[in-house]
């Protein structure tokens, strides 16, 4: 049997189950290394390959194999790790005496703190934290530029320190540079002062590794773009890792030359989203763990519950706050104790909610009218949200299904029933979902 042939045919029938962008990404670069009746064997570009399909995509293309090709041949997937970047490694492995002397005196600006053992990773940030990891192991020519995204606190920072703080640990030869925007624009203005640009241009173009932080600042600042567009142009040009971060994918960085944004989509984009109310608990305990702070699982899921920020520091600075306050009373941490310490900071869930409320939030977030939302269109930009509105108005006002279906134009109480079971089998399936559902709480008691 072709075995490229075989792949194509696996492809084409996988596309049932899984979309075009997935399929050309994710599977369309593995390759069948070895078929027989029990065993079918894939090879991956490399260890992130392998990882992330194995966790996300290994039991469709199972039920493919047996639904469509009747194969049930065990899966395993291996990696190729040829792809490592040679270049960066030799300059690892043969750097002189007299670089080294140099390089001593070359500041990293890593903060050794932030590491990938003290990172909690859950399903809000497992891409990012997988593909900043392959990376970390020197597979600096796949996914290069790395691009990382999203809200203010949620470990951007702590996971492209980590990246570098690995690297260093494995190949200290290494030239690794963490920069914020702001630094490379404060530097470049000096430089242009004292008319050494030369040196500045010298010091950012030779280095292995550039972590990059915060590019969202490069925004409206035309010079720093300029020496930031040809700096990266150069060390992609010489094989060089180069790692961003911003708080919007390049897609909504309307206000930036799209000679940037679109060097920031050449390689890989990973997102990072708020964390859920499991992942604030583990990082909550993590760090009581790290600080020495004792509160309880108990203790720690009603803080991830109630306090009102999706933002990890914020999170974070909140548990200090409370070690601080118990220690300054000399009580221990207790639920009566959060609210007294920490009463500004927690969701108001005393706060009386109504129906009217309840819809106003949904057709702000979703940006529809409220005869819309009440309508009996069934457009998915109305029905879903129509969805979202009857779950909320279920789950926390409790209210009969007859009502419910009187508020939405007499639909039947089959109907809203089935609408809350979706919405329920979606918070179950898909982080987006559920960490929507938090959004629009918070909006409520707020």
């Amino acid at each position: 049997m072709n075995k490229s042939k075989l792949w194509s045919d696996i492809l084409k029938e996988a596309n049932t189950y899984l979309t075009d962008q997935i399929i050309e990404t994710w599977l369309k670069p593995l390759k069948i290394t070895e078929l027989d009746g029990k065993n079918l064997v894939l090879i991956a570009p490399n260890k992130f390959y392998k990882i992330w399909i194995e966790q996300n995509y290994l039991n469709t293309l199972k039920k493919v194999l047996t639904e469509k090709f009747s194969i049930s041949s065990n899966i395993s997937i291996d990696y190729d790790n040829t792809h490592i970047n040679k270049k960066i490694i030799e300059r690892s492995e043969n750097l002189q005496n007299h670089d080294m002397n140099k390089l001593r005196g070359y500041k990293t600006n890593l903060n050794k703190q932030y590491i990938f053992d003290n990172f909690v990773v859950g399903d809000s940030n497992q891409f990012a934290y997988t593909a900043c990891s392959s990376v970390a192991d020197g597979n600096f020519h796949t996914y290069n530029p790395l691009y990382i995204y999203g809200g203010v606190g949620l470990g951007k920072t702590h996971l492209i320190h980590a990246v570098g703080n690995k690297i260093l640990e494995k190949m200290p030869k290494l030239k690794v540079l963490y920069i914020p925007s702001e630094q490379f624009t404060n530097e470049m203005i000096k430089a242009l002062r004292v008319n050494k640009m030369d040196d500045f241009r010298d010091k950012y173009r030779s280095i292995d590794i550039l972590l990059f932080d915060d590019a969202q600042f490069l925004s409206g600042k035309e010079r720093t773009t300029e020496e930031f567009f040809y700096t990266f142009n150069t060390l992609y040009d010489s094989q060089k890792q180069i790692i961003i971060t911003c708080d919007k994918s390049p897609a909504e960085l309307s206000s930036m030359e799209e000679r940037i944004t679109s060097r920031f989509s050449w390689g890989l984009i990973a997102d990072i989203q708020p964390p859920s109310v499991e992942e604030k608990t583990a990082i909550l305990l993590k760090i009581a763990d790290i600080r020495d702070i004792h509160i309880g699982n108990d203790i720690a899921m009603y803080l991830a519950e109630n306090i009102k920020s999706n933002n990890n520091r914020e999170l974070i600075g909140s548990l200090i706050r409370l070690s601080a306050y118990s220690k300054f009373k000399n009580k221990p941490i207790s639920v009566e104790l959060i609210h007294e310490c920490l009463e500004d900071y927690l969701i108001a869930k005393d706060k009386i909610v109504t129906v009217d409320d309840i819809i106003k939030v949904v057709c702000n977030y979703f940006n529809i009218k409220v005869y819309n939302l009440k309508s009996r269109k069934r457009t998915k930009s109305i029905s879903f949200p129509r969805n979202i509105a009857i779950y909320l108005l279920k789950e926390k006002l409790n209210i009969s299904l007859q009502e419910i279906g009187d508020i939405f134009g007499g639909r039947d109480h089959a109907t809203i029933l089935y609408s809350i079971k979706v919405v329920k089998n979606k918070i179950k399936t898909d982080q987006e979902v559920k960490e929507m559902i938090n959004t629009l709480l918070k909006e409520l008691y707020k």
